[in-house]
């Protein structure tokens, strides 16, 4: 290619290498792909982390996607007949500053974009012109540079290649700014960005090299004393190949993510699913969530037990520890140092074949009490890794997901499903986060998306369909920032059971916000003696016929009752029935025995705001009940409503306010841990250890020896204490556990009906906590020794009602 001037001073000869002009528009791509690729990983303005890709992006998007191209570029122009004297030689100030002067550009471009998740098109506009400015102003700084001739431009060429670098440069960080969300994953999208940005640097090069003119050629200017083309070239190579280790990093790392989610797919994992006030979610750049291994795979006693759900006891556990994290982190050191004495034998006979150990490499504890100080463990791993503290880790969220793995395309062809049963599953450290903690976390590389626009990838990532993904990842948010307990006031609720094949029995909760129970909030604080007066008249009496009568002449004429009270249950029983179908407003029957249920508090004043909860001040609610014991296949229609396993649901009450959980925790802590090591015995190096642990104990529990136990709670927990059969470890006494069969335990349920055996079945093993308001809820469905059979004058002042009418 050749362009002549016609202008009447001599001009020199131009043509043009089209290989170097190739080579040109590749650095120039390069570049630009390594520049959307740091940018991708920015998380926020603050952090130095996100300072430094700010910076390093500049660097090779100016100095590489920009001055090299132009350099490059420039070393395809042939001047003359190319002899050596002819070609152009270049300034070094210029030259310097042509490099300098875009990457500082930029640096203001790419920092007034933001690092939004959607940035918005002011930002783009404003980062599109000063990233088409930082191309242009490079252009012609550099073409200042040139020592041996003197350059002419002409004004449509100059008009057209700003034009170009802006208007391009402005589409694709639009694109790119736009939709980088969805595009967590598509690292094949972001190289066509690239290439479109490489376009606009490339098109308003050569726009403007068109129309450039060289005349003047000064013969004094000698090549020692510049920068030849050829050094230039050396330059620029250099760059261009610091550009391709840090894209080849960026593959690395990539292709390490995947294996590893791909190995952890059949892994026990315990993840954070973090929300910011706004309810994005928390991810990494690479669309992953926070975790850590606990354990390649859990295993059990039998063959029920071989996966952990929400109803295993073991899970249970974790999920009370997750709400008692102050007792547990000074625990830390010792469950760690309990579990590298014994890796060996871990990593040989546990966690690698899962199979059974023979008596030369049994290990000191049982795998429940090694997984248990495996999750806390990995919690502090996991929390050291977020540069937070345990305490602030966040809570366990109430179930476990499972991994699918998809198959093969063969596997398809020949007619199997499309995904199958990885053998994984996550465990989900769940927490709502404030807005500075959102930002501070941001600062630290980690970045806050929808979960619409993160679902589809990070669901590849984690090996979790997708539906099932988004599902649970709605669920996680309403759960991190509600609190499952009753409001303060007077309640009416509908304890409604069924019965399942495995688990139990199965209790109706309410979805979202709000009381755990289908329930109406009755407006008042707390009840008065006519209330009570008036409710025992309904003792055993289903909706309906509470209905009837609070509606009929029978209570209105009955001395003593408020009439205000009446309507007021009326109207709530009303309410709470239309929840139900007919057959189970028919069933269930009302308990006339107020229940006091633990609540949450309602506005304190700013004073207290910052009081702590104590065990003996904890916020009390009043509940009146219906009673409904369903069959297998029960049923209610209510959307709203979901059955929750009466395992996990006795457990989330039990820590719902996270203080009246603590003195029972911190008591099968030390019996879980001490007790193991009065069998087995602590090494020299363990006692210092051991002496500050039991310090810690101390320390949070010192309640425990002066507070009797509980006459209603010894026949409410299937594990009893007996008082004779202690072991004195320094200063704490461990009362060793006794296992009862519950089925001897019909005599003792029968003295005391308030609490039957079978919530002791329904609770699950280990169940060491005190009695909570649902166990006497579940009491009520299967005492009827405390439940008072309608009288007889409520029929006949009916009857009388209908006869008067």
């Amino acid at each position: 290619m050749t362009s002549a001037g016609t202008h009447t001073e001599p001009l020199v000869h131009v043509s043009y290498l089209g290989g170097y002009i190739f080579l040109s528009y590749v650095i120039s791509s390069m570049g630009c792909a390594t520049t959307l690729e740091l940018l991708h990983r920015r998380t926020s303005r603050s952090g130095f982390y996100n300072w430094y890709l700010l910076l390093t992006s500049s660097i090779t998007m100016g100095g590489i996607g920009i001055w090299c191209m132009h350099f490059i570029g420039n070393r395809a122009i042939v001047l003359g007949n190319g002899e050596a004297h002819l070609q152009i030689l270049y300034n070094v100030a210029f030259t310097g500053t042509s490099f300098v002067l875009p990457v500082a550009v930029l640096l203001a471009a790419f920092y007034s974009v933001g690092v939004e998740e959607k940035a918005g098109y002011l930002r783009i506009l404003i980062g599109g012109l000063l990233t088409g400015s930082s191309v242009c102003g490079m252009h012609y700084v550099g073409q200042l540079g040139i020592a041996n001739y003197k350059c002419t431009y002409r004004v449509a060429n100059v008009i057209g290649s700003a034009i170009i670098a802006i208007f391009s440069s402005t589409a694709a960080l639009g694109i790119f700014f736009r939709w980088r969300a969805t595009w967590t994953d598509s690292w094949w999208r972001r190289g066509i960005c690239a290439c479109f940005l490489a376009g606009a640097v490339s098109g308003m090069h050569w726009t403007a090299a068109v129309g450039t003119r060289y005349r003047d050629r000064d013969e004094s200017q000698h090549k020692s004393a510049h920068v030849s083309r050829s050094q230039v070239v050396i330059i620029c190579s250099v760059l261009a190949c610091v550009s391709c280790i840090i894209l080849s990093c960026c593959a690395i790392v990539a292709g390490g993510n995947r294996r590893r989610s791909t190995t952890r797919a059949h892994q026990l994992i315990l993840a954070c699913a973090y929300f910011d006030p706004a309810g994005r979610v928390m991810v990494t750049p690479q669309a992953l969530l926070p975790t850590k291994k606990i354990v390649d795979h859990y295993i059990g006693r039998t063959f029920q037990d071989d996966d952990l759900t929400r109803t295993h006891p073991t899970f249970l556990w974790a999920f009370r520890a997750s709400r008692n994290w102050p007792v547990i982190k000074d625990l830390i050191p010792f469950m760690r140092n309990r579990l590298e004495s014994e890796q060996a034998a871990i990593q040989k006979h546990v966690l690698s074949r899962g199979v059974v150990m023979n008596k030369e490499t049994e290990l000191q504890t049982d795998f429940d009490t090694l997984f248990k100080q495996l999750f806390c463990v990995s919690a502090q791993e996991l929390s050291n890794d977020l540069r937070i503290p345990l305490n602030e880790l966040g809570t366990l969220y109430d179930d476990v997901v499972s991994t699918a793995i998809p198959v093969s395309r063969i596997s398809r062809a020949m007619g199997r499903s499309s995904l199958r049963t990885g053998k994984g599953q996550l465990m989900f450290s769940v927490r709502q986060l404030q807005k500075q903690e959102a930002n501070r976390l941001a600062s630290f590389g980690f970045r806050f998306a929808t979960i619409e626009h993160i679902t589809s990838t990070l669901s590849r990532r984690i090996h979790v369909p997708e539906a099932v993904l988004r599902d649970h990842l709605r669920d996680m948010r309403d759960y991190a920032t509600t609190s499952r307990s009753f409001s303060e006031g007077v309640h009416l609720t509908a304890f409604v059971m069924r019965p399942t094949v495995s688990d139990h029995f199965e209790i109706l909760t309410t979805k979202g916000t709000g009381n755990p129970l289908p329930s109406f909030t009755l407006p008042m604080l707390r009840l008065q003696i006519s209330h009570l007066d008036l409710i025992s008249h309904m003792e055993g009496w289903s909706m309906n016929t509470c209905i009837k009568y609070l509606e009929s002449d029978a209570s209105i004429q009955t001395d003593g009752f408020s009439d205000e009270f009446r309507k007021q249950l009326a109207q709530g029983i009303s309410s709470l029935a239309k929840s139900f179908p007919e057959d189970m407003r028919a069933a269930a029957t009302f308990s006339a025995r107020p229940l006091l249920a633990p609540c949450r508090t309602g506005s304190r004043p700013s004073h207290e705001s910052q009081s702590p909860i104590t065990e003996s001040h904890v916020p009390q609610c009043t509940i009146l009940t219906f009673c409904v014991v369903g069959t297998l296949d029960t049923q209610v229609p209510n959307p709203d409503f979901t059955f929750t396993p009466f395992r996990l649901f006795r457990v989330q009450q039990q820590v719902n306010d996270n203080i009246a959980d603590r003195d029972g925790f911190t008591r099968e802590l030390s019996q879980e841990l001490f007790c193991t090591d009065v069998r087995s015995g602590s090494t020299a190096s363990e006692s210092d250890l051991i002496s500050s642990t039991r310090s810690a104990i101390l320390r949070m529990w010192p309640s425990r020896k002066t507070r009797p136990p509980s006459p209603q709670s010894g026949h409410s927990q299937e594990s009893f204490f007996d008082p004779g059969m202690v072991v004195a470890l320094g200063d704490i006494t461990v009362q060793k556990e006794v296992r009862v069969d519950v089925t001897r335990l019909n005599d003792n349920a029968a003295k005391n009906p308030m609490v039957s055996h079978d919530a002791v079945v329904a609770a699950g093993e280990n169940a060491l906590s005190p009695t909570t308001y649902v166990d006497e809820l579940y009491s009520l469905c299967y005492a009827p020794g405390i439940r008072l059979r309608p009288d007889s004058s409520f029929h006949a002042r009916m009857s009388s009602t209908k006869s008067e009418s």
